[in-house]
């Protein structure tokens, strides 16, 4: 006599399995968290990176639009003023421009150290902002700098040949320097 017993008993195994065990779940739950924990950090770093990219390209920007900026109005410049008494030459520059059939015109150009602001013409019309260092240095006809005290003189815009001006613009945790050194009269 032959016996087959089939059921479901305790001891009986299915043949196939439905669902997920504790273990596997919780061994796929710790991969998950540290391959996240992993990308999560690459994407802090990327993200670190783009941020100071963004700030330095802001601030060249900006520095680069002053600098131009104040390159051309000296071109364009018939003369050098002084300054007026609140702004001293060390942060302004006083110029004339002289266009056809018009009355001169006064341009100033002048660095708010308190604000962080250069303005053109009105301290309303800003050429850049979050600015860190504005430094203007006046050449003579002999190439020279002129020093402070050839500044105290009144007739001190007419011995200056070139301009040389240095705008710093700060963005984030960047600053970029831009330039502009002008021969005046080389129109």
């Amino acid at each position: 006599m032959h016996a087959t017993l089939t059921g479901h008993g305790r001891g009986g195994r299915r043949s196939t399995q439905t669902g997920v065990s504790l273990v596997e779940l919780l061994v796929a739950t710790v991969i998950a968290t540290v391959t996240l924990c992993g990308a999560w950090a690459w994407l802090w770093s990327a993200g670190d990176a783009s941020s100071a990219t963004v700030d330095r390209t802001r601030a060249a920007t900006a520095a680069a639009f002053a600098a131009r900026c104040i390159s051309d109005d000296l071109d364009e410049s018939a003369a050098l003023q002084v300054p007026p008494p609140a702004y001293g030459p060390d942060r302004a520059l006083d110029l004339t421009h002289i266009h056809p059939g018009a009355v001169p015109e006064s341009v100033l150009i002048v660095w708010d150290p308190s604000r962080h602001v250069l303005w053109r013409k009105a301290s309303g019309t800003y050429l850049a902002d979050h600015v860190t260092r504005f430094a203007v240095t006046y050449y003579g006809g002999g190439g020279g700098v002129l020093s402070p005290a050839d500044l105290e003189a009144p007739e001190w815009p007419s011995r200056v040949a070139r301009v040389a001006v240095e705008v710093v613009v700060a963005a984030g945790s960047e600053s970029v320097q831009a330039a502009c050194d002008v021969t005046l009269g080389q129109r």
